[in-house]
């Protein structure tokens, strides 16, 4: 996520030169972007691990805790990856961040 809202304001930059509102716009557009895969995993995973949450069968002692942990976190990574961490990269994003043009195709 991180590596493409830069890739996104090293677009925006190149032709435009730095200003703040391409942090805020790159941080949206990325985070928009990335929101089907990201969901489209996470509701695989749980609607594979939804019968074994749910399980109170013979046998789902040992498997209903660890369906259930594993769906919890792919929901926290969900809001984490989706909403918090776009924010907490405009809070802390400043110009010097992204190599320039020069910068990347050196490597450095």
């Amino acid at each position: 996520m991180i590596e493409f809202i830069n890739q996104l304001r090293a677009q925006r930059e190149a032709s435009e030169g730095f200003k703040e509102e391409n942090i805020i716009e790159a941080a949206v557009e990325g985070s928009v972007q990335r929101l089907r895969p990201v969901m489209m995993t996470m509701l695989v995973a749980t609607l594979g691990l939804l019968p074994a949450a749910l399980s109170h069968a013979i046998g789902s002692d040992s498997q209903r805790p660890f369906a259930i942990v594993i769906v919890g976190g792919l929901l926290a990574n969900l809001v984490i990856g989706i909403f918090l961490m776009p924010q907490l990269y405009v809070w802390m994003a400043r110009e010097s961040d992204i190599p320039g043009p020069a910068e990347a195709d050196q490597g450095i």
